[in-house]
């Protein structure tokens, strides 16, 4: 079977789409999120573009809500995306004959599932334009989730009023949904043991 090619915009399209389908489901949870936490919608644009860490994101909602220091948001930001760092040392950065904003850009739009799947690719047979096309595409979609999620919470609000704050709840169960989905797809005792003594820790 001939390897699918990776070098144009429709082949970044075609790639992405997946990781475009998570990030707009969890972005609409994270835009929620925010909105329940009785912060104004537009930091949802605004976090998405530049932190660009759905669980950076998710953490920060309560911490900038409470009012926490700005030296423990910047701590909990290193201990949560400090791995981030590695993935631009492991970027095949030379793919990108680009300037070096667009050099640094793509440093900066590498995300887990964006490694994922360009490491799972063969780096010699990418394009630089295709490298930019994934991580744009996949940065967009999650900017779009999150802000459309703001926006709805926004709304809600305005119908609910002080009730917003039971959105809380959209990020719990969105992931023990997924949970529940993935335990159907593979009934693994071992993970599931797994995950409850990595929780606990």
């Amino acid at each position: 079977m001939p390897t699918p090619s990776t070098q144009t915009l429709r082949d970044a399209v075609r790639d992405a789409v997946p990781i475009v389908i998570g990030y707009i489901t969890l972005g609409l949870a994270a835009g929620m999120l925010l909105s329940a936490a009785g912060l104004s919608w537009w930091w949802a644009p605004l976090w998405s573009v530049l932190i660009y860490s759905g669980t950076m994101q998710m953490l920060l909602v309560p911490l900038a809500g409470a009012g926490e220091p700005l030296a423990a948001i910047a701590a909990s930001a290193v201990f949560v995306s400090g791995r981030h760092v590695f993935y631009g040392l492991g970027f095949p950065l030379d793919r990108i004959r680009a300037r070096a904003l667009a050099r640094l850009y793509a440093i900066h739009a590498i995300t887990d599932e964006v490694y994922a799947l360009l490491a799972s690719k063969d780096r010699t047979r990418m394009s630089g334009r295709y490298l930019l096309s994934v991580e744009v595409i996949c940065h967009s979609s999650w900017t779009a989730g999150t802000t459309a999620g703001a926006l709805t919470g926004t709304w809600l609000a305005a119908l609910v009023g002080e009730r917003i704050e039971l959105l809380g709840f959209v990020l719990t169960s969105l992931f023990v949904i997924l949970a529940i989905e993935n335990w159907r797809t593979h009934p693994d005792p071992s993970v599931l043991a797994l995950g409850l003594v990595a929780g606990a820790a």
